[in-house]
């Protein structure tokens, strides 16, 4: 199934980077699985727990996901 990846961010409350054009790359180079890592888009908030989370539309329908630093769960992705 396609998706299309409308908006990734990675921070935490007003720290908050935009990730989408990063996730969007991986997304298309075959990564599924997305962390919350310092490596997407520097790290916005020294000393603070940092969320990556996705909105994608699937299929006509808008899904999300997010996960904490830390996490090994990860967002996964169709």
């Amino acid at each position: 199934m396609a998706i299309n990846i409308t908006y990734a961010g990675y921070g935490v409350w007003e720290k908050t980077r935009d990730a989408t054009s990063e996730i969007k790359k991986a997304y298309a180079s075959g990564q599924r699985r997305f962390l919350a890592t310092n490596d997407w888009v520097g790290d916005p908030a020294p000393g603070e727990r940092k969320y990556l989370y996705i909105v994608w539309d699937g299929g006509g329908f808008m899904t999300s996901g997010v996960v904490g630093e830390d996490d090994d769960r990860g967002v996964n992705l169709p």
